[in-house]
């Protein structure tokens, strides 16, 4: 079952949750759900409600909360995907896969051999279409919030604000090289932050990989075959959410 992201004005004083505009659309017009049936409401990504609707409208959703619980639908792991922008929509599909796995940022970054160069305000449209997408996918899968996207920037930009926001990331830069460690046996740690780094069609410069070597990425190999990069991030996620022990047996939801 999906859920649905709210903050925390959707609680009413009577103790019911109301939802509006996209949620409401979507409920009455997409799903025509109809009141007795119970859907999942997640506040402020904290706090998880299951609620049975009472009033249903493409305006206005009220229902009464017959249950609440932590939140429980973000991986234990944290992980940030650093994705040169592929042509096309190829970000839209990556950050669509990703936050249904469960990456907790996405960093849309500009390499040498990037294809896309929009304008800045067409690279502000660009994030918005990304960020409304990544949401979308994340409350379809049952996690408790939207990945961050952050702001389309220059790989070195990037590469500078993550070791400032993460002092001591685990860097994973993916490059078909003979020095390159398998991702499935590569030293992780899943208790600290790790950030994926995936590259264009082309691949890194030399000098782009210097770069990130000399900020202690490790080159990783995803296996044998040459992956699409709107392909990679996804193997590659999913490679140490596996190793972090997410993929098992789905952890006891609310109803």
């Amino acid at each position: 079952m999906p859920v649905y992201f709210a903050r925390g004005g959707v609680l009413t004083p009577t103790g019911e949750v109301e939802l509006r505009e996209e949620h409401a659309w979507h409920l009455a017009r997409v799903l025509r759900a109809r009141p007795g049936e119970s859907i999942r409401v997640v506040v402020d990504g904290t706090q998880e409600l299951l609620v049975e609707l009472s009033q249903v409208s493409a305006a206005l959703v009220r229902g009464r909360v017959l249950e609440a619980r932590p939140a429980q639908g973000e991986p234990r792991c944290e992980l940030l995907l650093v994705q040169a922008i592929p042509k096309g929509l190829g970000m839209t599909e990556v950050c669509e896969r990703t936050s249904e796995l469960g990456v907790t940022s996405i960093w849309p970054v500009f390499s040498a051999r990037t294809v896309p160069r929009p304008s800045a305000e067409a690279s502000a449209g660009r994030r918005r279409r990304w960020e409304k997408v990544a949401s979308e996918a994340a409350q379809l899968a049952g996690r408790s919030r939207a990945p961050v996207l952050e702001e389309p920037e220059a790989l070195h930009v990037a590469l500078e604000r993550l070791r400032a926001q993460e002092p001591a990331p685990q860097l994973f830069v993916c490059h078909q090289e003979g020095t390159a460690e398998a991702l499935t046996a590569a030293p992780y740690d899943p208790s600290r932050p790790a950030a994926i780094l995936i590259g264009p069609e082309g691949g890194w410069t030399p000098e782009e990989l210097r770069r990130m070597r000399s900020l202690g990425a490790a080159p990783v190999s995803l296996g044998p075959r040459n992956l699409r990069t709107v392909v990679a991030g996804v193997v590659a996620v999913t490679i140490l959410l596996a190793r972090a022990g997410e993929l098992g047996p789905r952890w006891s939801h609310l109803a």
